[in-house]
């Protein structure tokens, strides 16, 4: 590569942030006259990619495939375009199969394609052959336990998520997906000893009080559950669930003003929801039997 066109792919890399026009300009010139520099065909995908032009993107490296027919880079290149794309896995991993030197990158996103086409089961095998490769990061394990999650096969989740816990034993995400597995597994004890440690690293939206607030009232403890449910309607007052939720405990306590409270706030912010219709006739006809 001469200095004449290092200064140009420089001059390009200099405008990318800026004035990307300018940039993909530069780079075209460059491949118009020096077809052969793969580093612009690169570039140049970079930046469409950065601004989800993906047809553009799919047209480089196809053009860059004329001219670098076997090269495993390109092909991975492709695969992306298509990964990025939603309904487009299968013709990622169409173009993945073609590499013949894999690397963890490529794995970790032939597994995510797998994913993307419900093949879970294939992406795991996949998955756990790269996690050496990227161990330090808490999403690899997040990732792997999810796919777990969604065969239901939730001790393996757990098993996973519990090594990761080791590495980063401060990590509330990993905290509350252990919680929501026991949960699945309706171990509510277990459960709610996760979901507490969770809320003292520091969870604390109004969808995972609401769900410490099930595991809660699963467990027996009444008071623990009415108590989330209200944090819950702390962090969001839109999040009707835990309005729906803390009157179906109400209800059952026979609180029933408290019930009528909490519904009429959740009617006035979503009028038509079924479930609160449906939770504010249950709670009529009840009153009106008492009233009897």
């Amino acid at each position: 590569m001469n200095n004449h066109i290092k200064a140009k792919l420089l001059e390009a890399e200099h405008h990318i942030d800026k004035n990307w026009l300018l940039a993909e300009e530069i780079l075209q010139g460059i491949i118009a006259e020096y077809p052969d520099i793969l580093k612009a065909y690169e570039m140049l995908y970079l930046i469409y990619m950065k601004y989800a032009l993906f047809k553009k993107a799919e047209k480089i490296i196809a053009k860059a495939l004329n001219v670098f027919p076997d090269s495993n880079q390109l092909y991975f290149l492709m695969g992306n375009v298509y990964l990025t794309q939603k309904g487009k896995a299968h013709k990622a991993l169409e173009w993945y199969s073609k590499i013949r030197v894999e690397t963890p990158e490529m794995l970790f996103n032939k597994s995510v394609a797998l994913v993307y086409l419900n093949r879970r089961k294939e992406a795991i095998i996949f998955f756990k052959e790269i996690m050496p490769y990227f161990n330090n990061l808490v999403s690899t394990y997040t990732f792997l336990a999810e796919q777990y999650v969604a065969l239901k096969e939730y001790d393996n989740a757990i098993s996973v998520l519990k090594s990761a816990e080791k590495k980063f034993p401060a990590n509330k995400g990993l905290a509350h997906l252990i919680a929501k597995c026991f949960d699945y597994k309706k171990n509510w004890i277990q459960a709610f000893v996760c979901y507490d440690k969770a809320a003292r690293l520091g969870c604390d939206s109004a969808d995972f009080f609401n769900a410490f607030a099930n595991c809660c009232y699963n467990m027996g403890d009444i008071e623990k559950a009415v108590e989330n449910y209200k944090a819950s309607i702390q962090k969001n007052i839109f999040y009707i669930k835990s309005y729906i939720d803390l009157s179906k405990i109400y209800i059952a306590e026979r609180d029933f003003n408290n019930a009528k409270k909490y519904l009429s706030i959740a009617h006035k912010i979503d009028p038509l929801n079924i479930y609160i219709i449906l939770a504010s006739e249950r709670l009529r006809r009840i009153f009106n039997k008492d009233e009897k």
